[in-house]
């Protein structure tokens, strides 16, 4: 580009301002530099000022000192002590009287005896220049300075500490500051007999003072309580006496502790009170150090710079009506350039904002307008083509999503729903074979169910765990059972390949049991398994767990193969979706993908991680590594799912509405409630449902939320809105269970354990016969704490379970002590629960109770155990 083009060189906006920020720096350094001169002159300023004072006090306490050391030592004053004749009187008032006519600052002078409580012998006052002897004699021996003055050495003399001056504890009017000097008078044994004291009025050298602080600066006379004794605010003196509360470190807002130190005043230094106080302080001892007063000289930062803010103002208003006319030449200058630039930014402006611009570009000039408006021509028609590329592709990426997740969600109705009753009948086979031979058989199928389930929660939790919607929910598990059933599952297919599948798991997982997500521990566990065996085609799968030592506890699981390996460079990729090192590892060696990416992902919500090691044709080492908690139940209770929980026996007969179109689900639900006080009605469709509450009120509906393709959230929320549906809704589907909590708070998800939707059932049944219990108590005293309360209701279960067979051998045996022992019990349960229907069926006398009526009591033990386990699943799932 030829120089002569170039836009840059026309740009004098970026000389303007940099002689505007040439001219504002050194306008500040003016300032400051001033303001240093000011400062250090108003420094050696306050010192003079500080000085002058200095000299004045002790000036006046030379001159004072001098009178005072004169009269004690007179002859007229110690003839008159030692002998009080007519002429030493007479010659004592002249003395007295001649002294306070001729010192302008005595106002008082007297001489008060040893004796009579230190009253006063002689007494001359001077009052508006007139001088006279009071006749109204005081006693002074309870004063200050009385007491301290008449017990100094011959030939010293004492200062009092200044004040106003009082007369009957009443200040004098007009105030007047006050300084005592004193001097006792001996006898011929050397024995204080009296003192002479003079009253100096210090008003003269306040006077002196203010002429001094006239200017910027002000003195203060304090004492150590900082108290003004002086300033040229004669409101503030003597706070103490006049009542008032100032005081100068609360006025300055000063910390006397850390401003002032002994050093600084003694010797005169320059103290930082404040940030905004220049200030001087002066130590001024008198009376042999016993009286210390603090003489400060101080002026305000900011009326010390008054002048100089004020050529900063004069300054600044002269700078800125320069900038202002540098800025109005630069924007003309750049004005006349820039027209062509801004065509260019409104046509970029337009497109940005998807407008149509036919804003002509300036593309013939050869300077930088030229080259940018060509630029951002060829831009254009790139971004065009790209935007068109994009919302193709983002409109396919929208469809796949969504097809996706009506895929993932079809699949888990589909899926869930048959899980739900091979699950059910299985649970059914276990509790109602009476064949031991046939029990492994039934175990195997349903482990066989629940690996098909863990397969196609491994699908949908993927969606969940993307999507970051997936949480773990921790309860109570022996890590050990679920390990060994995980490896009971697959024996039989280590076996049919010809493997050796072992299982070591340390001693203290199977007497112990700790807070773990099981279904998730599972999965990852499942998913590890699966993978040593279908790469293994040789050797041996071990599966190994153990608590490591670290603090905190970690669970270390390993799945240990003889298999293919992995290369090294690989590695690291194992935990990518769908990686496999050659495409040829299908069919036999397929799956679905999905494997080691959800165990590294669930590890990562533990909290934990999965490490690899791996040699290729040697074998592989997976070790899953998660933190872990142990619980404070220390027994292992063994599982009980063969044993059939106890549900109530109802009085009335109830109906309840089933609406399900899985044939399946539909008999295990019909097998299920086949008690005699209920009335099961099934459909299929929700015409069929729609016509049988137009001529019933079921007591309890049960339903899915897909009936026959047909989604039934609006209709259910329409039923129940049109008053069709007015007892308990429990919805039994397949779906999530966040989209049924938008519906009812009553749910079961597919696969469900057949004991749980009994006990919700007759919970819900059973309140219209029985008292519910109320756990408000129980759950306050835990502070809802829903780990403890789940462990409570624990031991409530066990306990109302120990009590029924108690209860039966009592009633058999008509045993009143161990009655009486049952009821202390149960009263602490009934009376915190609301137990009330237990306890209109306990009579005091065991022989009271009847066999009908024992099937009575134990029937409400049932009932409450029904809600004892609902509420127990609530916290667990909460």
């Amino acid at each position: 580009m030829k120089f002569q083009h170039s836009i840059v060189i026309r740009l004098a906006l970026f000389f303007t301002g940099l002689i505007i920020f040439s001219i504002l720096l050194s306008g500040y350094l003016v300032f400051e530099k001033s303001s240093k001169v000011i400062t250090e002159y108003a420094k050696n300023r306050i010192i003079h000022e500080s000085e002058l004072a200095e000299q004045a006090f002790y000036a006046l306490l030379n001159e004072v000192s001098n009178d005072i050391a004169v009269i004690a030592s007179s002859p007229t004053l110690n003839n008159y002590a030692l002998d009080p004749s007519r002429k030493s009187t007479k010659d004592i008032n002249s003395l007295f009287q001649s002294i306070l006519s001729n010192k302008a600052s005595y106002f008082q002078i007297r001489f008060i005896g040893a004796e009579n409580n230190g009253k006063e012998i002689i007494r001359f006052d001077k009052k508006d220049g007139v001088v006279f002897q009071s006749d109204d004699l005081q006693e002074k021996g309870n004063r200050d300075y009385f007491k301290e003055a008449i017990h100094i050495k011959k030939g010293e003399l004492y200062f009092s500490k200044i004040n106003l001056n009082e007369e009957y504890g009443i200040i004098s009017k007009p105030y007047t500051p006050t300084l005592r000097a004193a001097s006792p008078i001996f006898n011929t044994n050397n024995k204080a007999i009296g003192i002479v004291i003079i009253n100096v009025d210090l008003t003269r050298l306040y006077n002196t003072l203010d002429k001094i602080s006239k200017g910027e600066s002000q003195l203060y006379l304090l004492d150590k309580a900082g108290e003004y004794l002086y300033a040229l605010d004669k409101d503030k003196l003597f706070a103490s006496q006049t009542g008032n509360d100032y005081n100068f470190y609360s006025d300055f807002k000063i910390n006397p502790n850390t401003s002032f130190t002994p050093k600084q005043v003694e010797t005169g230094t320059s103290v930082n009170l404040n940030n905004n106080l220049l200030s001087y302080a002066k130590l001024l001892s008198y009376f042999k150090g016993k009286r210390n007063l603090y003489l400060i000289a101080a002026v305000k930062q900011n009326i010390l710079l008054q002048s100089a803010h004020a050529v900063r103002a004069n300054s600044l208003q002269a700078l800125l009506l320069v900038c202002l006319i540098c800025i109005l030449l630069s924007w003309f200058f750049v004005s006349i350039i820039s027209k062509k630039i801004n065509q260019i930014t409104k046509a970029i402006s337009n497109y940005d904002e998807g407008m149509t611009s036919d804003i002509p570009l300036p593309v013939n000039r050869n300077d930088e307008i030229g080259v940018l408006a060509r630029t951002f021509k060829k831009m254009k028609a790139k971004i065009d083509q790209n935007v068109n590329k994009l919302n193709i592709a983002l409109e396919k990426e929208k469809q796949a999503k969504q097809q996706r997740d009506e895929f993932l969600q079809n699949m888990s109705h589909e899926l869930r729903t048959p899980l739900n009753a091979i699950l059910g009948l299985t649970q059914l086979l276990k509790k109602n074979t009476q064949s031991n031979a046939q029990l492994p058989i039934i175990e195997a199928l349903d482990r066989s169910a629940n690996n098909l389930a863990g397969l196609v929660y491994d699908v949908l939790d993927h969606k969940k765990i993307v999507e970051g919607t997936l949480h773990i929910e921790y309860k109570p598990t022996n890590i050990a059972h679920l390990l060994q059933d995980i490896y009971s599952s697959y024996q039989y297919e280590a076996i049919r390949k010809g493997l050796d599948f072992n299982i070591e798991i340390d001693k203290t997982l199977e007497k112990r049991r700790f807070q773990i997500d099981p279904l998730r521990l599972s999965q990852m566990v499942t998913n590890l398994v699966v993978n040593a065996l279908k790469f293994t085609t040789e050797g041996k799968v071990k599966l190994q767990a153990r608590i490591s030592p670290n603090n905190p506890e970690q669970l270390e699981i390993k799945v240990i193969d003889t298999g293919i390996g992995i290369l090294p460079e690989n590695i690291n990729k194992i935990n990518n979706r769908y990686f496999q090192e050659s495409k040829e590892l299908s069919g036999r060696y397929g799956g679905y993908g999905l494997g080691l990416s959800i165990v590294k992902q669930l590890s990562s919500l533990f909290g934990g991680y999965l490490s690899v090691e791996s040699q290729k044709g040697i074998g592989s080492t997976f070790c899953v590594t998660i933190p872990i908690v142990p619980t404070n139940d220390t027994k292992v209770k063994e599982e009980q799912s063969i044993k059939t929980q106890d549900v109530p026996e109802l009085k009335k007969r109830y109906k309840i509405l089933h609406m399900e179109d899985d044939m399946s689900t539909m008999e295990l639900i019909k097998h299920i409630f086949t008690h005699k006080s209920i009335e099961l009605y099934q459909v299929s469709s929700v015409s069929e449902a729609s016509n049988y509450l137009s001529a019933n009120k079921p007591d309890l509906v049960f339903s899915d939320l897909l009936l026959n393709d047909v989604h039934l959230e609006a209709q259910l929320n329409q039923w129940v809105q049109s008053k069709q549906i007015t007892c308990p809704l429990v919805l039994v589907s397949a779906s999530e269970p966040e989209v049924m909590q938008t519906i009812t708070p009553i749910y079961v998800q597919k696969p469900f354990q057949i004991d749980e939707l009994k006990d919700y059932t007759f919970k819900i049944l059973g309140a219209h016969e029985f008292s519910q219990p109320n756990f408000s108590n129980l759950y306050h005293n835990y502070d809802h704490d829903k780990e403890k309360i789940a462990r409570v209701i624990d031991l409530l279960i066990d306990e109302f379970e120990t009590y029924k067979d108690r209860i039966e051998r009592a009633v058999t045996h008509k045993d009143q002590k161990e009655w009486d022992a049952i009821l202390h019990k149960l009263i602490t349960h009934i009376n915190n629960l609301g137990l009330n229907s237990l306890l209109e069926s306990l009579p005091e006398k065991v022989e009271a109770l009847t066999l009908s009526q024992l099937q009575d009591v134990l029937n409400t033990f049932n009932y409450y155990l029904c809600c004892f386990r609902v509420e127990r699943r609530i916290n667990l799932k909460d």
